[in-house]
């Protein structure tokens, strides 16, 4: 991403959520709570964006942007709810199972920890993310007091930072703890090196049972990483914004990926996972579209 500027796909992320909220159909799938604090934070671009928005989630126009959104990345907004949906029931389990901490790598303009740490009020929530992101953030949750004192924001560009000075340095912070640690959406845009610091700093200054949920994007047959059905334009919609992805990985071989850096496998969910849990008794929501290419995996330290 630009140094100056929120992250291009934390705001395409919360404005596809905010949309499909509203579809009668899929909206289900988004939390209510979700949807209000996507449609804020959203809000704060210019406001010709704002109006285009308007424009194209108007019911007069709304099927161009279905076309839209099936020529780029078939499914796309209903994989985001999903995945999201998915590592929220990973977040739940972890803290019923006393985790005391959640550490969200990344957030963009995600609601998880925003939403968590009203309802778990004895753990400790931290969001982490570049400041120019979390600057946007920051001034949406101030101006709604919507953080209480459990939720932390650190500022830390993920790619460059220094997770051990930044989040160390919280008196909050208790190296000690059994913590789950979630990067959703972030691995695929930092290189090798960059991801093994990250999970240095987990095996180092986490309780023994921390588990880390991260997502990550398949590398396809060609060595292309990216979804199956996108087209080379979201390629190179990325590159203009400086998102272009960086590390994929063959769901076969994110184990061994994970086993030479000190972590265990607990389960790798796939789009047909997702399908399969959410669509198993709705026939007529089988047929729909759902990207596939990007992964979630849960791990724990071995």
């Amino acid at each position: 991403m630009k140094e100056d500027k929120p992250s291009a796909t934390a705001y395409l992320i919360a404005r596809s959520t905010f949309f499909l909220s509203l579809d009668p159909l899929l909206g289900q799938h988004v939390p209510q709570r979700s949807a209000e604090l996507s449609r804020r934070f959203a809000h704060t671009r210019s406001r010709f964006a704002r109006l285009l928005d308007e424009v194209l989630n108007s019911k007069l126009l709304r099927p161009l942007a279905v076309a839209l959104e099936r020529a780029t990345v078939p499914g796309i907004k209903l994989h985001y709810a999903l995945r999201k949906r998915y590592l929220e029931e990973i977040a739940r389990d972890a803290l019923r199972d006393r985790f005391r901490q959640v550490v969200i790598i990344g957030a963009g303009f995600d609601t998880l920890a925003l939403r968590l740490h009203e309802a778990f009020s004895e753990a400790k929530f931290f969001e982490i993310d570049h400041p120019a992101t979390q600057r946007i953030k920051k001034r949406v949750v101030e101006n709604h007091r919507s953080a209480k004192r459990n939720l932390q924001f650190i500022s830390l560009d993920p790619a460059c930072g220094n997770l051990e000075e930044s989040l160390l340095s919280s008196a909050d912070y208790q190296p000690e703890t059994d913590t789950l640690f979630v990067a959703e959406g972030l691995l695929m845009y930092l290189a090798p090196a960059e991801i093994d610091l990250i999970l240095q700093f987990i095996r180092n200054h986490s309780g023994a049972k921390s588990r880390l949920a991260f997502t990550f994007m398949e590398t396809q047959s060609d060595g292309r990483i990216g979804f199956r059905e996108s087209s080379r334009a979201v390629d190179a919609w990325l590159r203009l914004r400086g998102e272009s992805f960086k590390w994929g990985s063959g769901r076969a071989r994110i184990g061994e990926f994970l086993a030479a850096r000190g972590f265990n496998v607990r389960e790798v969910i796939t789009s047909e996972t997702l399908r399969k849990k959410y669509f198993a008794a709705e026939e007529h929501m089988r047929h729909l579209s759902l990207a596939d290419g990007e992964c979630i995996c849960v791990s724990e330290l071995n």
